[in-house]
């Protein structure tokens, strides 16, 4: 997997680091993906899954939101879906251009599916949209993370800082962008999936401690289009699924699959574990020689 660094500007002038995998033998016209990473995660989080795409054909390319975790401007006590919207407009029409394309698959896990499915209605830039446990009432998942519900209160009276999956976080960025964008709450989600030309398909945890899949259910079966969204409900429980090899291995095939529109029939090519391994520490020493880079 060949792989190249670099880092772009947002309107606002903020800086986004991207990385782009492709295949050491690219096929022209092959699958372009762009992967939104979820609250928590960093491009490497996405690693092994952007090598199983590589290795089916797919060029990949991940990036580090802003006011996140990573190596893009800001820090995750700044964190607002806003800030990854930005991060991933930025990203999908910068890989349009470099591509030559006028649309991209996108890849969007957790909270990034708020603003992924909001870009792909109001952007035309999305031709395949492929959620991983993604959040379609953001309120709600706040609500089961934070036992409040921080939407609702007076501003003045919101704490300095919550805990968020092991990551101390602001309230108050989150509580002004609500007031401005209502991608917090379901109903939002329902008119943005409407608005979506492309097929749209959300991996859910039967037993997600984060997403309540009748929250899913119940959104995907509001939507009014002629092709409706699906629903793919994955046997295995916890927002964590992720950090499960089993269920991520199982999980990767199945994205794989639908990010590359790969048939029933076709075989979906998994990396060695040693490749993994390999790649876990190379992503490791890039993130270590950007910010050594950005330092100097």
């Amino acid at each position: 997997m060949l792989t190249d660094t670099y880092d772009l500007k947002t309107r606002s002038g903020r800086t986004v680091a991207v990385w782009r995998n492709a295949p050491e033998e690219p096929a022209p016209g092959g699958p372009v993906v762009v992967v939104a990473p979820g609250f928590g995660q960093r491009m490497r989080s996405a690693g092994a899954m952007a090598l199983m795409m590589v290795a089916n054909g797919a060029t990949v390319y991940r990036f580090d939101s802003l006011d996140h975790v990573g190596i893009s401007d800001g820090d995750i006590h700044e964190f607002c879906v806003t800030a990854l919207y930005e991060s991933l407009a930025t990203v999908v029409e910068d890989v349009c251009v470099r591509e030559g394309r006028s649309r991209a698959t996108l890849v969007a896990t957790s909270l990034a599916a708020l603003p992924g499915v909001q870009y792909a209605a109001k952007e035309g830039r999305v031709d395949n949209l492929v959620l991983m446990l993604g959040v379609v009432n953001g309120r709600n998942t706040l609500r089961e993370v934070l036992d409040a519900d921080y939407l609702d209160v007076e501003h003045a009276t919101l704490p300095a800082q919550v805990l968020i999956d092991k990551h101390w976080v602001d309230p108050r960025p989150i509580h002004r962008e609500h007031k401005l964008v209502d991608w917090w709450d379901e109903p939002a989600t329902v008119t943005a999936l409407s608005n979506c030309d492309m097929p749209v398909c959300n991996f859910v945890a039967v037993d997600d401690d984060w997403v309540d899949i009748a929250d899913v259910r119940r959104a995907f079966g509001s939507v009014d289009r002629p092709e409706p969204p699906e629903i793919v409900e994955v046997g295995l429980s916890g927002h964590a699924l992720l950090r499960n090899p089993v269920a991520l291995k199982a999980m990767m095939t199945d994205v794989t699959r639908r990010a590359l529109a790969l048939g029933a029939d076709d075989d979906v090519v998994m990396p060695s574990f040693e490749a993994m391994v390999e790649l876990r520490g190379v992503e490791r020493e890039l993130e270590r020689a950007h910010a050594a880079g950005r330092v100097a």
